[in-house]
């Protein structure tokens, strides 16, 4: 009898108070006294049911656990299956000429600048960049979109700007970006030293037309027999207000001497005003052409009224209206 199962009893017969002897079988105890018999059960109780479950639950998990790691070994196996499968067609299409793998792994190189140039235009200080796709070999990669131009605006000739470039797939830049020199851009004639060459000559030629046909009906009278002129200064005002109409103004000065019929010499000056003066890529000076500037002297100074000149007889006389007459300007050279 396993007495660890058992009930612990104070075996004394309750009828009598004697001391009871448990008989062999465990399952009562009889008083010797008086014949009194307790029956005694063995336990059935709510914790050995507990466990009893508990076991079983747990059973049961393992099994379900066990079921699960055979369905992902199932799955795994799957899918290394399947990768392996991808992998083969991937090492396959490797080797095949022009296939997306093989462009992929074994990309075609190109320099995506060989059909590229870069278009300046604009005035200088404001000027901009365009890029031009020229080359039917390059029109796998030549899309505008796989450009980008730093900076693109706000220019100056001689500033730099870099153009990175992104490759398609299957091809390789190189270079993949490459800089450039901003040139060609308009520019405002900021000094009298811009002036050199046929746009200087222009200029004088210009002016000493205008002085001629200002001049002739003198020149040809009987009141003077000849005429010489020649360049004096060049005045030349900026405007730094972008308010003002005109940018900048020239003036275009000459000494003229008019030798009178009894040999006596006169002395004038002449100023033709010209505005806006640019010189463009192609290195031709554009400017406004104004015309000669200056007051009547002729009448004072031994010619009649109908055989005037324009102009100034004082060269600082003629220096001071001109700074007058450009206020808000300043003097550059």
């Amino acid at each position: 009898m396993d007495h660890a199962k058992i009930k612990t009893f104070s075996l004394i017969c309750p009828s009598c108070g004697g001391k009871m002897e448990l008989q062999a079988d465990g399952r009562k105890a009889t008083c010797p006294y008086c014949g009194h018999i307790i029956l005694i059960e063995k336990e059935e109780s709510a914790q050995k049911e507990y466990e009893r479950r508990m076991a079983k639950a747990r059973a049961d998990e393992d099994i379900k656990d066990l079921q699960n790691k055979r369905q992902r070994r199932r799955r795994l196996k799957g899918f290394l299956i399947a990768l392996c499968v991808i992998a083969v067609i991937c090492l396959i299409n490797v080797f095949i000429p022009d296939s997306p793998m093989h462009r992929l792994v074994f990309p075609r190189t190109a320099d995506p600048f060989a059909s590229l140039d870069i278009k300046f235009s604009g005035m200088s200080g404001e000027g901009k960049a365009e890029l031009q796709l020229s080359g039917s070999a390059a029109a796998e990669y030549a899309d505008a979109a796989r450009f980008e131009i730093l900076p693109k605006t706000g220019l100056n000739n001689g500033d730099t700007v870099t153009v990175k470039a992104t490759a398609p797939a299957g091809w390789r830049f190189e270079p993949a970006e490459k800089q450039f020199t901003v040139e060609g851009l308009t520019v405002w004639v900021l000094s009298t030293d811009q002036l050199s060459g046929d746009n200087l000559a222009s200029i004088h030629a210009n002016t000493e037309r205008l002085i001629r046909e200002d001049w002739q009906d003198i020149v040809s009278s009987s009141f003077a027999r000849d005429m010489t002129m020649t360049p004096y200064r060049m005045y030349l005002f900026i405007s730094d207000s972008e308010m003002e109409y005109e940018h900048n103004v020239l003036y275009d000065t000459y000494v003229v001497n008019v030798t009178r019929e009894d040999g006596s010499v006169f002395t004038g000056y002449e100023a033709c005003r010209y505005t806006d003066l640019k010189i463009p890529a192609d290195g031709v000076l554009t400017a406004g052409y104004g015309s000669l500037q200056g007051f009547n002297f002729g009448y004072n100074h031994g010619f009649s009224y109908a055989q005037s000149f324009s102009g100034w007889t004082d060269a600082n006389e003629m220096e001071a209206d001109l700074r007058h007459v450009r206020d808000g300007y300043r003097l550059a050279d």
